[in-house]
């Protein structure tokens, strides 16, 4: 998937926020103008805190719908299970029924059989968000809708042509009594190990040095309250100075644990991502009185207290000429 784990526990990938479902009708039920339909009445789910570590198990999803139309899903219903601030989990098994997008956000799964007028049913099994390491959250949550198969809403993406089937055992439907409320089709979640009062915060730094010479200077780690702290910081380099180039003999010289500042190739900005220690090494071209860069953490912490503490200046203190 692409994601790294970062040993400070859980991060979260920032994710689109889907369309919650509704509690008497899964989002399109009726196509406007095509007569009465089936419509579903969604489970109501309550909202659950996760206990432990960062990495502790997150709630495991069970959908639940009930025809509550003026006709049957004679040709079965697709589900749509979308999660936000998180991803479905891509280790699980992928069901042959279903279709998933490829950043494991939405997974649509179509099931054939008839759903009649009165009829509840759950999956067989339940569905598993899992946690990404970039960036926390303070909450997450499972949304989902449910539609009768020959008549999808508007928009609704072609999942076939362009989400990835799955390959293993088909995921089906038990009968079931349902719990619909208000909040039908929605499972928040939130990590009680990030509750209170949240900052991030980073340190300022000075580079010093001649003009025409290549310095070092150490990032420090930001600060994260709760913790852990971000995992990464973006940099933009005072005017005067430029980003060093790295040699195999430069980068060698320093343990495993300590890493370069580099540049992203996707983004062009200056990342510092190592979690032990981070060093900038930057060239002093020439002198620009005044001149400031930035340290920033591109990610601001969910709900963070005093996000102007997120960024604050790179000063150069130019000592001479070499």
């Amino acid at each position: 998937m692409g994601f790294r784990k970062g040993r400070w526990g859980v991060a979260i990938a920032a994710v689109a926020a889907a369309t919650a479902g509704v509690v008497l009708l899964g989002p399109g039920a009726a196509v406007p103008g095509s007569g009465p339909k089936a419509s579903f009445a969604l489970r109501s789910h309550e909202p659950q805190v996760v206990v432990g570590a960062y990495d502790a198990p997150v709630p495991l999803l069970t959908p639940a719908f009930k025809n509550t139309g003026p006709e049957s899903a004679s040709r079965g219903v697709v589900l749509r299970v979308s999660v936000t601030n998180a991803q479905i989990d891509d280790t699980a098994p992928s069901h042959r029924n279903c279709y998933y997008s490829d950043d494991y956000h939405t997974a649509f799964c179509e099931f054939p059989d008839a759903v009649a007028v009165g009829a509840a049913f759950e999956t067989t099994e339940p569905i598993a968000e899992r946690t990404n390491t970039h960036y926390h959250e303070l909450e997450a949550a499972y949304t989902y809708a449910v539609w009768p198969l020959d008549s999808p809403p508007p928009h609704t993406p072609d999942y076939k042509a362009h989400y990835h089937q799955g390959t293993d055992d088909a995921l089906g439907l038990k009968p079931t009594t349902l719990s619909a409320g208000k909040r039908g089709g929605e499972l928040r979640f939130r990590w009680k190990a990030l509750e209170g009062p949240a900052d991030w915060s980073v340190s300022a730094i000075t580079i010093r040095g001649r003009i025409g010479e290549e310095v070092e200077v150490d990032v420090p780690q930001p600060q994260g309250t709760p913790g852990p702290g971000p995992t990464r910081m973006r940099i933009e380099l005072p005017p005067g100075t430029s980003l060093a180039k790295l040699t195999q003999e430069v980068r060698e010289s320093k343990p495993s644990e300590v890493d370069y500042c580099s540049r992203d190739d996707k983004d062009g900005n200056i990342y510092c991502t190592n979690v032990n220690w981070n060093v900038l090494r930057v060239r002093i071209d020439h002198r620009v009185d005044g001149g400031e860069g930035r340290i920033s953490v591109p990610e601001p912490f969910n709900g963070d207290t005093d996000p102007a503490n997120n960024s604050v200046p790179i000063k150069v203190e130019i000592t001479g000429t070499a």
